[in-house]
């Protein structure tokens, strides 16, 4: 799948505190299962589970592309732009949330301020006669 913009929306952890929570998690499984700790099982679990957990939402020429990733799973879901039938911006300081509205439901995804050029002229290639519009403070104005 191309990848035409990246959010913020879905920025994953540090790749130290992945290993490190997988390497506590390991340790505390072990310890627990050398102690009869069912406690330090669980704790343990979730921080390994945590580890592998992955989220991004894309920009594609297919749509919006919405990509959470673990250790067991993978899922992907799109929201074709055929379906986005209105985008709002609303702004604050150096960040700016997009809404794609679908229907009664839709999608947020965050992205820098410097990026509204190019969310701008994906959205002017692929869904040309969507309207648009701006909530909260203007484009212009600092933050």
């Amino acid at each position: 799948m191309e990848e035409l913009l990246v959010s913020l929306t879905g920025t994953p952890f540090p790749k130290w505190m992945k290993w490190f929570a997988l390497v506590v998690g390991i340790l505390l499984v072990g310890d627990g299962m050398r102690s009869f700790a069912f406690h330090k099982i669980l704790v343990g679990a979730v921080l390994a589970y945590v580890s592998g957990f992955d989220k991004r939402i894309v920009l594609s020429p297919e749509g919006i592309v919405r990509q959470t990733r673990t250790w067991i799973t993978s899922h992907s879901t799109t929201i074709p732009w055929e379906e986005v039938q209105y985008v709002n911006f609303a702004y604050r300081g150096s960040k700016m949330m997009c809404f794609f509205e679908k229907g009664v439901t839709g999608i947020k995804v965050l992205f820098n301020r410097s990026d509204e050029a190019e969310v701008k002229r994906i959205l002017g290639r692929y869904i040309p006669d969507v309207e648009t519009g701006t909530l909260g403070e203007e484009a212009g104005e600092g933050g």
